[in-house]
């Protein structure tokens, strides 16, 4: 009776016709506050703050984190390296469940190039072919609504029916209440933090399912979408899906505990943040462990290659190449990774060929780009 007096109603429904709603109990506002403080404005570590645009430096490999974990809690079978691979060095996919990870890679760059544009249902459909592109049983499913009610979410031990989504013939008039929901801002009489908000589209789209499959993949992008619309620029370097990964019961419960009790969604909203911060503490960590793993070759580099030193991006691939994370380059992958043009790119490369640093060989009408033999030991620095 208490929640049900400070319950904030939504015009979301569900299935019943019965109006979500939501309350904002103490911790909630304090992990709330949290977030607020990492991942809207800079992002702290132990040596100094990044700002956005120096974080890349230290993140862009934190990229291929999401679309990896994300398929692997749909049941992907691949490799946190392969994922790498085929993200940032452009190796094609071989099997369809390395195709899953790109496709979630790519539908997360959709949802970002979209992100000062409103949601629609068109754009909704564009996401979902985005990230099922090639790998359903039907092709034509990909980017198209369900067209019959047997999609179900079902426990995989028991074979319990554990949701049943609305009717589809009810979604198309569902989806633009929840694109209207989406695109609404807040006023001075109903003020939704903006996470709250895109933790509440996470949960809508699982629980309208309004696809044959790839609704998780599609719910989760869509938290990255309004999470990035709203200015939170650190998120797209914070994997949600690999805290999710380790603790898919509590995911699930978090579902069924808003649908039980009578469309409650703080249950869900309190998981999803709780996700997030630990999400965030992730990154932060890795922040650290790059900023030393630079600074140590940063520093090696200036004593043993004089003083011209090396540009950050330059550093950053010959502390990969060192410790063995990427075997080889070229300048179309180079340029990718770090956003620069083609020329940009190229002269990078070219400049540790120069230096005896790397090696280069063609590889069919592509120019390859290689460590040098004990590239560590040149540089002063254990493998």
């Amino acid at each position: 009776m208490a929640r049900q007096a400070a319950s904030l109603p939504l015009n979301l429904r569900d299935a019943r016709d019965s109006a979500f709603s939501f309350v904002e109990p103490p911790p909630l506002k304090l992990l709330l506050h949290e977030i607020d403080q990492q991942v809207s404005g800079t992002l702290t570590t132990q040596a100094q703050p990044l700002a956005a645009h120096d974080a890349e430096h230290h993140l862009m490999r934190s990229l291929a984190e999401e679309p990896f974990a994300s398929s692997l809690i749909e049941g992907a079978a691949t490799t946190r390296a392969i994922a790498k691979q085929m993200i940032f060095e452009h190796r094609e996919p071989r099997t369809r469940d390395e195709l899953m990870v790109l496709n979630n890679f790519r539908g997360l760059e959709y949802a970002k190039s979209i992100r000062d544009d409103e949601l629609t249902v068109d754009r909704l459909l564009e996401l979902h072919r985005i990230i099922t592109d090639q790998t359903l049983d039907d092709p034509a499913d990909a980017g198209r609504l369900r067209a019959r009610d047997d999609v179900r979410v079902v426990d995989d031990t028991t074979g319990a029916v554990l949701h049943q989504p609305p009717p589809f013939r009810d979604l198309p008039q569902r989806l633009e209440a929840l694109c209207r929901f989406a695109n609404s801002g807040n006023t001075p009489a109903v003020f939704l933090h903006p996470i709250v908000r895109a933790c509440i589209l996470h949960f809508m789209l699982g629980y309208e399912h309004p696809f044959v499959d790839g609704n998780g993949r599609t719910a989760r992008a869509l938290f990255y979408w309004c999470a990035l619309k709203h200015g939170y620029w650190l998120i797209e370097y914070v994997s949600i899906s690999s805290v999710i990964a380790e603790a898919r019961i509590s995911y699930g419960k978090a579902f069924l505990d808003t649908e039980i009790d009578g469309g409650d969604l703080t249950y869900f909203v309190l998981h999803q943040a709780d996700v997030l911060r630990e999400a965030i503490r992730r990154l932060h960590a890795y922040a650290d462990r790059r900023r030393r793993e630079v600074s140590a070759l940063e520093k090696a580099i200036e004593a043993r290659r004089g003083p011209e030193g090396f540009n950050a991006r330059q550093s950053a691939l010959l502390n990969d190449l060192v410790r063995g994370r990427i075997r080889s380059v070229d300048v179309a992958a180079h340029q990718a990774r770090w956003r620069v043009s083609y020329l940009t790119a190229r002269s990078d490369l070219e400049r540790l060929v120069a230096r005896k640093l790397m090696t280069k060989r063609k590889r069919g009408r592509v120019s390859v780009y290689a460590p040098a033999r004990e590239l560590g030991r040149r540089l002063g620095v254990d493998r």
